[in-house]
């Protein structure tokens, strides 16, 4: 047998199974490259709409999450809080009012009350905003040096001529300066120009005080205090009145007031128009017959006193119908002058007002998110009556009003 006889032939491959060029895993598959391009368009196609879906879903969610967070931390600081005339605050700048107003109040340890707070800083910003308005009117200026004289005083540096002068003083100056504005937290050109407009207000409140009377009708009022309303004591009181006995003996006699025996009940010397109105009327007011409402060495009808709990009696032992304003006085008649100049020039000037508990709540938490903690105000007063005149804006629920503040801790100047 020869070696090709030997030599067997190979088994024949079956058709179809084996292509030179097609070993690769498509033959396996049985499909062209093609064909698996061609599907997996066709896949990407019908994946699209879930695709765009999801993405649309995404889009609205982030939309959402967007438009909570300007709601939320963008649009409130940016709302109108406050107008006058075509000044405009918002409620970020009511907020920064606040925290540099509790700021100077933590300086120099006088509690802050935040509770009240958004009120007064309303009240605050209107009438330094209306005094600086109107201070033209009056002939009133303020010059920068002034301005600056007053950010030194906060700052608790006495200024003299010598000092002004000095390198030294003017470097602690602004290193104080620059300590200060990181503690506030407010850019120097928001603070100056709320200290000059302050400074406005005191100038405008000096002027139109300047047409209060220094000589006026005065009474000499005296105070006893009762821990019941007793017709008894009363009657016994009048008593020792009418028989002439001294006041302030009486006063120590019957007076349940802790301070009593010290200041003997002595209110001092009033005009007209340092107290309440019903009681200016008992103290000054003439019945049809040209008397006294209120006689002499006569005891008033008690009343209650809700902040000390105890029933109070006014006893006016001497009246005068000259006399000059005691300094104390004269200051809470300067405040009452300026409300009422303030009030008539508010009918003639655009205000706008915009408050209501959500948005106070609102400057609260943004006030003690980055501050100190602060002191809660006890109970809810009227804030907000002689904030606007008759027929201006006003947005929300108001809530009641406090007396006008003399000044700001810290920032008004120093009694003369």
């Amino acid at each position: 047998m020869t070696n090709s006889e030997n030599i067997q032939e190979p088994a024949a491959t079956p058709a179809g199974d084996y292509a030179a060029g097609q070993r690769s895993i498509t033959q396996r598959a049985t499909k062209s490259r093609f064909d698996l391009l061609r599907e997996k368009k066709e896949r990407d196609r019908n994946a699209r709409p879930y695709i765009f879906g999801g993405l649309g879903i995404l889009a609205v969610l982030m939309a959402v999450l967007g438009v909570a967070f300007w709601n939320q931390f963008v649009a409130p600081p940016r709302e109108l809080a406050i107008r006058v005339g075509e000044v405009e605050y918002s409620r970020g700048d009511v907020v920064d009012l606040i925290r540099f107003n509790q700021r100077l109040s933590e300086e120099i340890g006088v509690p802050f009350q935040l509770g009240t707070s958004v009120f007064e800083a309303l009240q605050i910003i209107q009438e330094a905003e209306l005094a600086f308005q109107l201070a033209p009117k009056l002939g009133v200026s303020v010059s920068e040096e002034e301005v600056e004289e007053r950010i030194q005083f906060i700052l608790g540096f006495a200024v003299t001529a010598d000092d002004q002068q000095s390198g030294e003083f003017q470097t602690n100056v602004e290193e104080a300066k620059r300590q200060f504005l990181n503690r506030v937290g407010l850019p120097e050109e928001v603070w100056r120009d709320f200290l000059k407009k302050v400074l406005f207000q005191e100038r405008v409140r000096e002027v139109v005080g300047q047409n209060v009377e220094r000589i006026q009708p005065q009474v000499h009022v005296y105070q006893i205090m009762l821990t019941r309303n007793d017709a008894q004591t009363v009657s016994l009181i009048q008593r020792e009145l009418n028989a002439g006995a001294p006041i302030e003996d009486i006063v120590v006699e019957f007076s349940d007031d802790f301070d009593a025996p010290r200041e003997k009940g002595d209110l001092g010397w009033m005009p007209e128009g340092i107290v309440a109105r019903q009681i200016d009327r008992l103290l000054f007011g003439l019945n049809e017959n040209g008397e006294r409402i209120l006689p002499l060495r006569t005891t008033t009808t008690p009343q209650l006193d809700e902040e000390t709990n105890l029933w109070s009696i006014l006893v006016v032992e001497e009246y005068q119908e000259a006399r000059e304003v005691e300094p104390d006085a004269l200051e809470i008649l300067k405040d009452t002058a300026m409300t009422i100049f303030l009030n008539e020039e508010r009918r003639s000037i655009d205000l706008y007002l915009d408050l209501d508990s959500d948005i106070t709540n609102w400057i609260n938490k943004q006030v003690s998110l980055n501050s100190l903690p602060a002191t809660a105000a006890a109970g809810q007063q009227d804030q907000l009556q002689g904030l606007l005149p008759e027929g201006a804006s006003i947005s929300g629920v108001p809530p009641t009003a406090v007396p006008t503040p003399r000044g700001i801790p810290g920032i008004s100047a120093p009694a003369q």
